[in-house]
């Protein structure tokens, strides 16, 4: 009850700010990055300040790439003020925007620690009284356990931890 309260006021929050937005927020084609397991990624969300003394609204969402139903709340600041009651604990202490940054139109929200199941859709959302900015990223994550390497002559060679390929075998391929 007291979740659907919040998201309620968020929305109502939401719809207020569009209703009197001069235009729409773009609909944009996700952005692509790629990052192995384990690493930190940063996912930019830069909107124009246009006032620095009124505080954006600010909510950035996961969409797992497996299981569609699943939908979280990374991050949410509204009139400047980060509300944590509803975070989930997948990914508590592992993502964080930088609040002095929204004064200076940063969004910017960081992931530690990537994992393969953390792979799918993050969209940020920025509504700034009478504009809005919206933007997407798809986060695709490759196992550090299984990496790519392209050879010399232009083969390409899947590494395994324990599988070890000679130098010369891999000359003779090219040949």
């Amino acid at each position: 009850m007291g979740r659907d309260l919040l998201h309620l006021g968020f929305l109502v929050t939401v719809f207020q700010q569009l209703a009197f937005s001069a235009e729409p927020c773009e609909d944009l084609f996700p952005t692509q990055q790629h990052v192995q397991a384990g690493e930190n990624v940063s996912m930019s969300c830069n909107f124009t300040v246009y006032d620095p003394r009124t505080a954006p609204t600010v909510q950035w969402n996961y969409q797992s790439q497996t299981n569609n139903m699943e939908n979280i709340n990374l991050y949410m600041s509204i009139n400047g003020n980060e509300n944590r009651l509803y975070y989930r604990p997948r990914f508590e202490g592992r993502t964080w925007v930088n609040a002095t940054g929204l004064a200076h139109g940063d969004a910017t929200l960081h992931l530690a620690g990537v994992t393969t199941s953390d792979q799918g859709y993050f969209s940020c959302f920025v509504g700034l009284g009478f504009d809005c900015k919206s933007v997407a990223v798809q986060l695709w994550v490759s196992d550090h356990q299984q990496s790519r390497s392209a050879l010399a002559c232009g083969l390409a060679a899947t590494c395994f931890p324990g599988l070890v390929l000679s130098l010369a075998a891999a000359v003779t391929l090219c040949m």
